[in-house]
């Protein structure tokens, strides 16, 4: 809950202890960056600060754990995170500077409407829409806006500085979407054109040769077939970010038998003495067990199978035997056993006393008569948004409302909600002796069995000696290769494992393998060199990693050596092409039998009913735009082909044209204009969707140094 975090400012304790850790922080930054913060990068010739990439890093991580509801942010979600922060910032320099030059921007009279006039932004339409009546309110956003300055609640306030940012940069960057995707015009020629192709449907039968009945041995691809396909689609071998390929043997860290052997005896010694101690239960498992004792109630289902189906047999004081779940031993007493909710909601009222703060006049009494009365007047009918905005120490924002939460997540106040009823008031007092909370239960999920369990687990992992030898293995191994292709020879030689990855500069994981940052580092390293073995090995949660980098695609376009791979096939693919429509012009020369013309390509021949030119697929055949708009331009009793599709060579025999059915009640004429008007709809509807792509146009064209791999 917010209101904890701000006692916790107040207490001298914590903030000299705070500041003893930034102090150290700050001493140990400038000592291993050469007296100064680092600069993460630049953009433009601007540069990227760390001050301000880890501002919005922690903001993001705040709005992650609030959305989430989790506790904490893993490495790997720390990492995605950090990479949406430079997209953000790049996004936001990049087109600011486009905004800035064209004199787009967000005025106050502007904002004030998004606010409180006709044009509500769906950041505050979200934010601030009674869910029980599904209405704006108007009047509250705009009393926060007319009385910004006199709020007292700081984080309130930070979090509206930040969301009316967030909505002049997104106001102003969709003036400027709309700016580009103006600049599309349709002509009237072409719209109408292209709508008399949509107005006639046809009936037709088609022979298609596919590609994949040519075998490969029947096309020889010559060095100027690499060339060509290349010199054609250079636009769609564009390296956006830089991207290093490598290949790695993975040493696992498993236990051997004899070390399963070892722990499975620990555990039957843990097992007889867990049942007979007379030690405190939290005591006795925090000093055995690899997790800590856990005194919160759960579900049976909430623990792992198959102790979830053991525990439900059992009752208060009974043990559960060791057994295995997953990579761990568990076992377990079941300490006791309550009906309570799975969630539970209520509105807090904090008011304290002097010891949360010097800037708290409010003596010990005088909080705790103040928190009586206060639960009076809300017993005798105060609302309790009223009462929140009145007396509350604590964040206003909501009335006081904490939401739903889990049952286990209102701290010190969880047990007094399960205690009291849903409608009830109650004076709580702080654990801390920094004042009461007023505590109104406003909602309780139906409750379940719970349970809580004295969990000893015990992880089957392997002994030092036998991490040793592994890790002494995998050294041997990367010490006698120098390059990626006689590593991977040898690997295979072997039987080691083996994986690939393409890798980012802000990649936490390669593979599958978790929390390898010091691998993405070396690989991305300045000295790091292709085809070359790094010179140590690399350790991952539960593997050690010899790391080979097999080649790096930089940003532009690849060369065509290091495109090859990829364009292969499709060469490939252009010969059968080249073949099959010789063979189909040499077959339909003096040929009107589209039936002959499928025995002699060795096909058959499919009809086509109802076939119009703006369909998405063709029938059976899928996306082949190529092939329906040959069809919508011929006429009836045309021979069409050979055309080379998506799939194939086509031939095609049109037998019928006729119009698209007509809406009832509507004229050839309204029709007529009504498909015009769509036509034009659906390319300005494409033409603006091309203006989203102007950011990847502009990151394409920018001056980009990106050094955050050095620091992270």
């Amino acid at each position: 809950m917010g209101i904890i975090g701000s006692i916790r400012k107040h207490s001298g304790w914590a903030v000299a202890i705070v500041g003893l850790a930034i102090v150290a922080f700050i001493i140990g930054d400038l000592s291993k960056n050469g007296n100064r913060i680092p600069d993460l990068g630049k953009i433009n010739g601007r540069t990227i600060t760390s001050q301000v990439f880890n501002a919005q890093v922690d903001e993001y991580e705040e709005n992650y754990k609030a959305q989430t509801g989790a506790l904490n942010v893993d490495n790997e979600t720390e990492y995605q995170i950090r990479e949406q922060v430079w997209q953000s910032l790049l996004q936001e320099t990049l087109l600011g500077d486009q905004m800035s030059k064209l004199g787009i921007e967000v005025g106050t009279d502007e904002l004030s409407d998004m606010y409180s006039g006709d044009f509500i932004h769906p950041y505050l339409r979200q934010s601030f829409t009674d869910p029980a009546t599904g209405q704006y309110n108007y009047q509250y956003v705009k009393s926060i806006a007319d009385n910004f300055d006199q709020i007292q609640d700081t984080v309130f306030k930070t979090q509206w500085i930040r969301m009316e940012k967030q909505i002049r940069e997104d106001r102003a960057q969709q003036k400027y979407m709309s700016m580009i995707s103006g600049g599309f015009y349709t002509p009237t020629a072409i719209a109408k054109y292209l709508a008399e192709l949509g107005a006639n449907n046809s009936d037709c039968r088609v022979a298609m040769a596919s590609f994949q009945s040519v075998n490969d041995n029947e096309v020889t691809i010559e060095e100027a077939d690499y060339k060509n396909y290349y010199n054609e689609h250079k636009a769609e071998l564009r390296v956006r970010d830089e991207i290093r390929n490598i290949d790695f043997v993975l040493f696992p860290i498993n236990p051997t038998q004899e070390d399963l052997a070892k722990i499975e005896e620990e555990v039957n010694s843990t097992w007889e003495e867990f049942q007979t101690t007379e030690e405190d239960l939290a005591f006795y498992v925090n000093d055995v067990s690899e997790k800590q004792y856990d005194s919160t109630f759960m579900k049976a289902s909430d623990f792992p199978a198959p102790f979830d189906s053991i525990l439900v047999t059992k009752s208060e004081g009974a043990f559960i035997a060791p057994m295995v779940v997953g990579n761990a031993w568990m076992m377990g007493k079941v300490v006791k056993t309550e009906m309570r909710p799975d969630s539970l909601r209520a509105s807090v009222i904090w008011i304290l006393n002097s010891k949360a703060g010097s800037q708290i006049t409010r003596t010990e009494e005088q909080a705790k008569h103040l928190a009586d009365s206060v639960a009076a007047l809300i017993r005798s009918g105060m609302p309790l948004e009223e009462a929140t905005n009145q007396f509350s120490d604590g964040d206003k924002s909501k009335g006081g409302d904490e939401g739903w939460q889990p049952d286990g997540n209102y701290g010190f106040l969880n047990n007094e909600l399960i205690a009291n009823p849903v409608g009830s008031v109650v004076v709580i007092d702080h654990p801390q002796g920094v004042g009461q909370c007023v505590v109104a239960v406003t909602g309780k999920t139906t409750p379940h069995k719970k349970y809580r369990v004295a969990l000893i687990t015990r992880n089957m992992v392997p002994s030092a000696v036998t991490e040793k030898n592994i890790y002494n293995n995998a050294t041997k191994f990367a010490g006698q290769y120098r390059t990626h292709d006689d590593m991977i020879a040898a690997a295979q030689e072997q039987n080691l494992m083996v994986r690939s990855a393409q890798v980012r500069v802000m990649d936490n994981s390669v593979a599958g393998v978790p929390n390898v940052r010091e691998v993405v580092q070396w690989v991305f390293e300045e000295k790091t060199e292709e085809n070359t073995v790094a010179d140590k090995v690399f350790n991952s949660d539960n593997a050690y990693l010899v790391v080979a980098l097999k080649d790096i695609y930089r940003t532009g376009i690849l060369p065509l050596e290091q495109a090859r791979p990829m364009i292969e096939n499709n060469v490939r693919i252009e010969k059968k092409a080249e073949l099959l429509m010789a063979r189909a012009e040499e077959a339909m020369n003096g040929t009107k039998d589209i039936n002959v013309l499928a025995q002699k390509m060795n096909t058959t021949v499919d009809s086509l009913n109802n076939v119009n030119f703006n369909d998405y697929y063709l029938q059976k055949y899928g996306m082949e735009p190529k092939v329906q708009a040959a069809i919508a331009a011929a006429g009836k009793g045309k021979m069409v082909g050979p055309v080379k599709g998506a799939n194939g060579v086509y031939m095609i025999q049109v037998d019928n044209t006729y119009a698209a059915p007509v809406p009832e009640g509507v004229s050839a004429e309204d029709a007529a204009k009504s498909r015009i008007e769509g036509i034009r709809q659906q390319l300005q509807q494409a033409n603006s969707q091309k203006a989203n792509a102007v950011f990847t146009v502009l990151k394409d064209k920018a001056k980009i140094v990106d050094q955050r791999n050095k620091y992270f």
